[in-house]
């Protein structure tokens, strides 16, 4: 294959990665707005929208944050820009999404940001274990689950604040919440007067089948300079021709990983840096630099080999303040595997 990130063909949602993603998700979020402020509220919504057969318990808490300085209680028909959350703690999306927050003065606009079910604080049946460790209890982590609460959220909006009918509830989304955000104002154009949907991705099975975001990834590093994907070619090579011992202490692992797990691993790393290589320092996932993936080519130059450009892209990714430690521990991480023994 002519890229190296291979790997973004290949997604996993077993549920022990559900577990991992869901532990390193809770470790990185604040549980409380540190960027612009909000007040938290929650409501009780069903945990199946669609039986007539209640589950037990039937109801949920779901957390939602509103920002109302710039809207106006007497008039009441000021729009409400509404987030629909995605798969992480919701405090994590308010502290990044900068744009509602400016947007809201020129449109005397109320801004709310809820939590998708099964995520953050926002757990049916009480808690994460309980939520994904019995079968019948995951099946309720659904898309259209989730439109539900985020339509009952928009009622529940309008009635608190007593909105009158004029007022325009739009939804805001990234990624899979701005697919979110289009379904919502597709199925319930009568809730949802528009949509922002950034980098939604309904489309995004065709990427990954063409390998086009992999090219993608790549020509990021590339155009920066020629010499990083290369070097991480020869890197993802070595991971599986060098023994683990080697591999291990090549890449600083607290122990053997198998090779599959840190091709996830390091491959995650990689086109998070991509995804999320904004031109300022940021904490959504991991604290990187500005352009994380310029930082992370530079160090893989200077490496100048194959799994010393692998361990400069660990470094940025998961250890540019020092959280790490001595070692790389990836038992539980974010795309963490197996280790060996």
């Amino acid at each position: 294959q002519s890229t190296w990130g291979q790997f973004l063909s290949v997604y996993f949602f077993s549920l022990p990665m559900l577990r991992i993603l869901w532990a390193a998700f809770a470790a990185a979020a604040a549980t409380v707005p540190t960027a612009y402020p909000a007040t938290e509220y929650r409501v009780d919504l069903p945990i199946d929208h669609f039986n007539f057969r209640p589950t037990t318990p039937a109801t949920f808490s779901l957390r939602y944050f509103v920002n109302d300085d710039h809207w106006d209680a007497k008039k009441a028909t000021g729009p409400v820009f509404f987030y629909a959350g995605n798969e992480a703690n919701i405090v994590q999306f308010l502290n990044n999404s900068g744009f509602m927050f400016e947007a809201a003065p020129q449109f005397g606009a109320m801004v709310v940001f809820a939590e998708h079910r099964y995520y953050g604080e926002s757990f049916p049946f009480g808690s994460a274990a309980a939520g994904l460790d019995a079968p019948d209890h995951v099946s309720y982590l659904t898309v259209e689950q989730a439109m539900a609460d985020f339509d009952a959220v928009s009622r529940t909006v309008r009635a608190k604040w007593r909105l009158q009918p004029s007022a325009a509830f739009v939804a805001f989304g990234g990624s899979y919440g701005a697919n979110l955000a289009l379904w919502l104002r597709m199925k319930s154009p009568h809730v949802w007067a528009g949509a922002i949907a950034s980098s939604a991705t309904p489309l995004k099975h065709l990427l990954r089948e063409s390998n086009a975001f992999a090219r993608i990834t790549t020509e990021a590093y590339g155009n920066y300079s020629a010499g990083c994907p290369p070097l991480v070619q020869a890197g993802f090579k070595a991971l599986y021709a060098d023994s683990p011992a080697a591999v291990a202490k090549a890449l600083g692992l607290c122990s053997p990983l198998e090779p599959d797990a840190l091709y996830g691993i390091v491959g995650d790393a990689l086109e998070t840096m991509v995804q999320y290589g904004y031109p300022y320092p940021s904490h959504f996932y991991q604290p990187v630099p500005a352009f994380p993936f310029r930082v992370a080519c530079r160090a893989m130059l200077a490496a100048g080999t194959g799994l010393g450009a692998l361990r400069a892209g660990l470094d940025v990714f998961y250890n540019s303040s020092g959280q790490a430690g001595r070692c790389f521990n990836f038992d539980g991480a974010r795309g963490a595997g197996r280790p060996l023994g």
